[in-house]
């Protein structure tokens, strides 16, 4: 079983969540710009808009028919508490959601861009990349080896 397997098991369980694995995936593929969002330790208001806005563009992507008539919108709501939730534990989750991404790289390369651009795109959400912001994102593409990684 892959890590990213372990991770959408421990994760769906424990949060009684309905998501098939590939829309949990892209909570894990976004889970290093929420990771940003939190590096002064603050989600303002501009970086919260954001976080909101790619929920609802994913819930209205991913939805899928199980989630019932107002499906788009039940998924946007999962996406947006399962952001808030993860930005409020951070401590809990971040080891295991930065292995599981690294290992889902291997086979998965093109997500590897995706998550950069993710990192700079909430870090520059308020005014500009802080100090803080690029740290972690430097912190994180190092941990992550994304380090080729140019946009």
């Amino acid at each position: 079983m892959s890590k990213i397997d372990q991770l959408f098991k421990e994760y769906t369980q424990e949060r009684f969540i309905k998501l098939n694995k590939e829309q949990f995936v892209y909570i894990v593929n976004l889970f290093p710009a929420l990771r940003v969002v939190m590096s002064d330790g603050i989600v303002d208001q501009e970086e919260w808009i954001t976080v909101k806005r790619l929920a609802k563009i994913l819930g209205d992507e991913f939805a899928s028919e199980d989630l019932g008539d107002e499906k788009e919108e039940n998924l946007m709501l999962i996406y947006r508490a399962e952001f808030r939730h993860l930005i409020k534990n951070l401590d809990k989750w971040e080891d295991k959601f930065l292995a599981a991404l690294k290992d889902y790289f291997h086979e998965n390369e093109s997500s590897r861009e995706f998550v950069v651009e993710t990192m700079y795109l909430f870090a520059s959400a308020s005014d500009g990349v802080s100090q803080e912001e690029n740290e972690v994102i430097e912190y994180l593409t190092k941990e992550l080896g994304l380090e080729d990684i140019e946009l």
